[in-house]
């Protein structure tokens, strides 16, 4: 059989689609960690605050996106990815954090934290000063006292 160049790179190239369509081709995602904590302001458990979690990387591409979570009245959140399939937890490693007085409700909110506070956050809440290490197991204690 005396096949051509051209033959044997559109076989190869066939090949390899048919490869990826049934591993599902395409970057990675980002490994995840469950974290949750705790906001307090002034020492006090503080409800319908977001924590957002801004991965630092230095890498766009591999970063991923944010995570975020809403305190509950006991000033109690579960961060879940801001991804297209959002997942439980924030990608591993270094992070930025933001927090900032929620100004929207949703239906599935609960009601124990659908008291609006009327408060004013210290700066160091939206100022990117704080940060925190994701670990690769995870945390419960992803606490900020403000």
């Amino acid at each position: 059989m005396n096949d051509s160049p051209m033959q044997a790179i559109a076989v190869a190239a066939a090949a390899a689609l048919l490869c990826c369509v049934p591993l599902g081709c395409g970057a990675k995602r980002a490994p995840t960690a469950p974290v949750s904590g705790t906001v307090t302001v002034a020492g006090k458990p503080q409800a319908n605050l977001v924590v957002s979690f801004l991965p630092q990387t230095g890498k766009a591409e591999v970063g991923g996106k944010g995570s975020m979570g809403v305190t509950d009245a006991a000033g109690k959140f579960t961060l879940r990815t801001a991804d297209d399939e959002p997942r439980d937890g924030a990608l591993i490693g270094k992070h930025q954090v933001v927090i900032r007085v929620r100004t929207a409700e949703r239906a599935e909110d609960e009601k124990a934290a659908a008291a609006k506070p009327a408060i004013k956050l210290p700066s160091e809440a939206n100022d990117g000063s704080l940060q925190f290490e994701v670990p690769a197991g995870g945390t419960t204690a992803a606490d900020f006292q403000l």
